[in-house]
């Protein structure tokens, strides 16, 4: 496969930036699959497992939400909100956030409060899903 660049960024950081042979991300639309080539293409990315071919191998990511972009170069540039490699996630941490979660949506004052506790139940569970990839 031919490799091409990639930079993912948080606010915080640049979380990799490099070379890549694959992406393959999960959208609001569903799964997309980019390899080098691939047309000019903006989507939101949902909290799901991201995965990055790097030396012949994918390595997995947990990203919250964001965006990817390819250019018309070929590059392609992920900004997310969050995300962490799969052997770098706190199991303890997210577990501790699932069960947060869970009890705010079932205590919800209002709508916007359960929503909410809805997106931390969806970031801990993808968090730990994609922990189990290690």
């Amino acid at each position: 496969m031919t490799p091409y660049n990639i930079k993912v960024l948080t606010p915080e950081k640049i979380f990799y930036e490099g070379s890549t042979e694959q992406i393959i991300a999960k959208t609001a639309s569903g799964n997309v699959g980019i390899l080098a080539g691939h047309s000019p293409y903006v989507a939101n990315l949902v909290a799901s497992e991201l995965r990055i071919k790097i030396d012949g191998s994918f390595r997995s990511a947990a990203v919250s939400d964001g965006i990817i972009k390819v250019s018309v170069d070929g590059t392609v540039t992920i900004l997310s909100s969050a995300i962490e490699w799969s052997d770098e996630i706190d199991v303890a941490r997210a577990e501790k956030a699932k069960a947060y979660a869970e009890s705010k949506m079932k205590e919800h004052a209002s709508q916007k409060e359960f929503d909410l506790a809805e997106q931390k139940l969806k970031r801990a569970l993808n968090r730990l899903v994609v922990a189990q990839k290690r």
